[in-house]
């Protein structure tokens, strides 16, 4: 090999080694852009879910007080609630796939508790519950800002997957840590 072949392969592998640490950059600035935008959207999610349970609680809590509820209901509702409400919500969950899982199943069982309770109908003395009444008109803007929210996590998570599963992204996923996010909340 001469020198100016040498020297030619040097330029070539130097402009190889720059355009593959350009690249890793910017790989990783997307990666973390996309996976925020995951994550806020799994924080605006988890938020609805808190306010919802905590209306929830207390319709619950003033419905059981003045009667009328079935007590096995108002058992297996405290018992959703506290499932639902104990999970951890922070963006770490979503490195865990039974984690997500489990908080999807609960919330959903949760979903089911909470309208089956603003359902329940009959009983004057229910009627006089206000935050029985409140959680009536607020499940179903909930439901719409979740559909919201699930939305814009599903895009985000699938835009991150995305990355993650092609060159450079996969590999810049494997230096830093970064994981598939799941695909459907």
């Amino acid at each position: 090999m001469t020198i100016r072949s040498s020297h030619a392969a040097i330029a070539v592998l130097a402009v190889a080694v720059a355009a593959a640490g350009v690249g890793g950059t910017i790989s990783y600035g997307k990666l973390s852009e996309a996976r925020a935008g995951g994550a806020e959207a799994w924080h605006d999610l988890t938020q609805i879910h808190a306010a919802r349970a905590r209306l929830g609680s207390t319709a619950l809590e003033g419905a059981a007080r003045a009667g009328g509820l079935d007590p096995a209901f108002i058992d297996q509702a405290r018992t959703s609630l506290v499932r639902a409400t104990a999970l951890p919500t922070n963006s770490g969950v979503l490195n865990d796939p039974e984690a997500v899982d489990n908080y999807k199943r609960y919330q959903g069982e949760l979903t089911g508790v909470l309208y089956r309770l603003a359902g329940t109908r009959g009983a004057p003395e229910l009627e006089t519950v206000s935050s029985l009444k409140e959680l009536r008109g607020k499940l179903p803007q909930d439901e719409l800002a979740l559909a919201d929210a699930r939305s814009r996590y599903g895009k985000s998570a699938e835009g991150y997957n995305a990355l993650v599963g092609t060159f450079p992204g996969a590999a810049v996923a494997a230096v830093t840590g970064y994981r598939p996010l799941p695909a459907g909340l």
